[in-house]
């Protein structure tokens, strides 16, 4: 159990990380639980452990009487422990540990009865299809992207059980806004894409994908054809980002992406850079949105539409763990001085931008 996922593990304890944050890791049993956990590093006995929220979280106790029990294990004796956020820097000292000994045990100890559950924790999770299609089994439906409770009790109230509605083919027997949402859980039970209503895509076009840090729309990633040509809006980002206008003005083709926070981020270039305007304006122009398209005409057998998902069910093999969380992680690393973090940033990156082509590519073929 990784005690940076704390919360994850506290709705779920089966939870299985999809990405390991940096620092160096050990292993500790505490009181028959196996406990994970990093620190960055040690010197002259003061440990430094940093955190991203912005405030001390009542759960960072936990990981710092962990790192405090690693060390007293190896009779390795330490003075205090620093922890850092976003907002400041907290010292705290061997007593203060103890003294919340008993309460952070009990929390642990916790930790060890709770159920298999789904929720938002699924989402950074290895393990979450083969639990989603357990509870799919066990008539658990709300695992199913928007079938809602309602939904399923008015099916009731019709005596129709959503299972049997599958089976026998009556999806389309039933009023519209059933629809959408019986085919999704057809598409999880058969394993099969459904089309709900055809859609042309385009032909010759551009993906592109941002990378955003505290409001900061750092990096903007584009592939045409098979060519990634990414452009880091981190110094002269008005030279920078005039370049990357001009780049998109002179092809002029259509911008695809995948929901609309990108598309939002290229928006934003035109109110800081008001020079920038016109062109973006007719950039902008030319946009498609896959993520909607998916949402509103196709049911895949995935619980959740995120990209990720979507193209691992069509085969997309992504070269790092990373997810949008955890790039906020890698850039803050970056910052502090990891070179090799903005380095996962930008594969990262490009592998949004290749699994997007990918998946609008194989919906060609359906």
């Amino acid at each position: 159990m990784d005690l940076l996922y704390y919360e994850n593990f506290k709705s779920c304890s089966y939870f299985v990380p999809t990405y390991k944050r940096q620092g160096s890791y050990f292993d500790i049993n505490i009181n028959g639980l196996n406990v994970e956990a990093n620190y960055e590093s040690i010197n002259n006995g003061v440990v430094k452990i940093i955190r991203m929220g912005n405030n001390f979280k009542k759960s960072y106790w936990l990981h710092i009487y962990t790192v405090y029990k690693y060390f007293k294990d190896k009779c390795e004796p330490i003075k205090r422990i620093v922890l850092e956020t976003s907002n400041g820097s907290y010292e705290i000292n061997v007593s203060d540990i103890l003294l919340r000994e008993k309460w952070i045990t009990k929390e642990l100890n916790d930790l060890k009865s709770t159920k298999k559950v789904h929720g938002p924790h699924c989402k950074f999770c290895k393990i979450k299809n083969q639990c989603h299609l357990e509870f799919l089994r066990e008539g658990d439906y709300s695992i199913v992207p928007n079938l809602s409770k309602s939904m399923v009790e008015d099916l009731k109230n019709m005596n129709l059980e959503p299972l049997t509605v599958i089976k026998t083919n009556q999806i389309e027997k039933l009023d519209k806004r059933f629809k959408k949402p019986l085919y999704n859980l057809k598409s999880l039970i058969e394993n099969q894409v459904y089309v709900i209503d055809e859609h042309s895509f385009p032909q010759d076009y551009i993906v592109f994908d941002v990378e955003t840090y505290l409001n900061k729309d750092f990096l903007f990633g584009f592939l045409e054809n098979e060519t990634y040509v990414p452009f880091f809006l981190e110094k002269n980002t008005y030279k920078i980002a005039a370049k990357m206008v001009d780049f998109l003005y002179e092809k002029d083709k259509v911008l695809l992406h995948y929901d609309k926070n990108d598309l939002t981020a290229l928006k934003k270039l035109s109110s800081k850079y008001p020079l920038l305007r016109d062109k973006l304006s007719k950039i902008s122009s030319k946009t498609c949105d896959l993520y909607e398209i998916i949402r509103k005409n196709y049911s895949l057998p995935v619980v959740s539409y995120s990209l990720k998902d979507i193209s691992k069910y069509f085969g997309f093999n992504w070269k790092t763990e990373l997810n949008g969380f955890a790039v906020i992680l890698e850039y803050k690393s970056y910052l502090n001085g990891n070179k090799n973090a903005l380095k996962n940033i930008f594969k990262y990156n490009e592998d949004d931008c290749r699994a997007t082509k990918l998946v609008l590519e194989s919906l060609k073929t359906i």
